[in-house]
């Protein structure tokens, strides 16, 4: 990934074992890890749809390991559960809409996107935390 030139993050399986380890860990720690995985995922130049497919197997597979996880140690109960269910369900609808658009985009722009909604949702967490 190259941000301005500055930043270089090589293409390949190591990236993404590092990457993806440092993003699970962070994950486990405080629920959140979006902007890291994006930044990993960026780096493999992929096109928009097969950025978010990779995206989204990855996290699919890290959720489910964290749900089966925390329901082993009664850490999630119906209403948890149910509450996660229902916003999954409105999130894929969403998915299934987006997917008209980004199939028509470009990559480079899209990075670029991507780069930019990565900042402002850091920033205005940074801002309202």
């Amino acid at each position: 990934m190259k941000v301005r030139g500055k930043i270089h993050l090589p293409a390949g399986r190591k990236t993404m074992l590092v990457g993806g380890g440092l993003t699970g860990f962070i994950n486990g720690l405080l629920g959140i890890s979006g902007p890291l995985s994006s930044a990993v995922f960026l780096t493999l130049g992929l096109s928009p749809v097969a950025y978010i497919v990779s995206e989204a197997t990855a996290a699919a597979a890290m959720h489910i390991v964290k749900a089966v996880t925390y329901g082993k140690f009664d850490l999630m109960n119906m209403h948890i559960f149910l509450n996660g269910f229902f916003i999954g369900c409105a999130m894929m609808l969403g998915n299934f809409i987006a997917l008209r658009l980004v199939s028509h985009v470009n990559k480079k722009p899209y990075q670029r996107v991507v780069a930019c909604v990565m900042i402002a949702v850091s920033l205005w967490l940074f801002v309202t935390v």
